[in-house]
């Protein structure tokens, strides 16, 4: 009795769980319904509200800047691109209208890349997402089980080897997915990002207020978070440059 119960349950929770995604779904279509028609400042208020429920969606963010990059709030587009890239690093929409946006902030930081270990990891395994690693994963897995029954159940030496051998590779791409799965995982959650909010800021040497401004930074600005440290913190900037500001005048990606 109690195994029905919770099956009932489980399916009642599916049933639930499948309708809140379509309501989310369809009122997600009808906040880019009002931006089609060019009621941006609506759209925001919409997305923004969506956003609340669901913070997992690279296209809601994706519209959702591209609706504040219409109100010439560049800043904020900025941020919602970078949040979209954050959840989807391939999306090059999202890559070209950050550009344009940031066109339009005070800063001219050159980029410079340094690779470590890890960022060399991660430029071969960002070429998909962590969902679509992991969805090879689980692919992998399932055609391990059907290539074990057919290696079971065949009676001729050639299928037999045919299929173990390629259990042994698609046991090693379902191994390699779920490294990569987890190592996309682990290096976005220690990455982090911010962008700056406020119009001008110093960056500082250390971190108290009276130490030495290296340069001042302005709204709109890419920061990546080294360390905390009570209100302020510890950033490196797109050309590699380090210093200090103060937690308040950023918002985390």
């Amino acid at each position: 009795m109690k195994k029905f119960i919770l099956y009932i349950a489980f399916i009642l929770f599916g049933v639930i769980t499948h309708a809140q995604d379509a309501e989310w779904q369809k009122s997600f279509d009808k906040a880019n319904a009002i931006y089609e028609k060019e009621h941006f400042k609506e759209a925001i208020t919409n997305y923004l509200n969506l956003s609340e429920q669901v913070n997992n969606s690279p296209e809601l963010y994706f519209n959702l800047a591209n609706a504040y990059f219409k109100t010439e709030k560049y800043t904020d587009a900025v941020y919602y691109y970078e949040k979209a890239l954050k959840l989807n690093p391939n999306m090059n929409a999202a890559k070209t209208n950050l550009n344009f946006a940031k066109e339009h902030t005070k800063d001219d930081i050159t980029i410079i890349e340094e690779y470590d270990k890890s960022d060399i990891a991660h430029s071969f395994f960002n070429k998909l997402s962590v969902d679509s690693w992991a969805i090879i994963a689980t692919i992998a897995s399932i055609l391990i089980f059907a290539l074990f029954i057919i290696y079971y159940k065949s009676n001729t030496s050639t299928i037999k080897k045919i299929s173990l051998s390629a259990i042994v590779v698609v046991f090693f791409i379902g191994v390699g997915s779920i490294y990569a799965a987890s190592f996309e995982e682990n290096y976005n959650d220690q990455t982090e990002a911010a962008i700056i909010f406020s119009p001008v800021i110093a960056l500082k040497s250390e971190a108290k207020s009276t130490s030495e401004t290296l340069k001042e930074l302005h709204e709109g600005t890419k920061v990546f978070i080294i360390e905390h440290k009570s209100l302020w913190l510890k950033v490196r900037l797109e050309n590699q440059e380090i210093g200090w500001i103060q937690k308040s005048t950023v918002k985390e990606i």
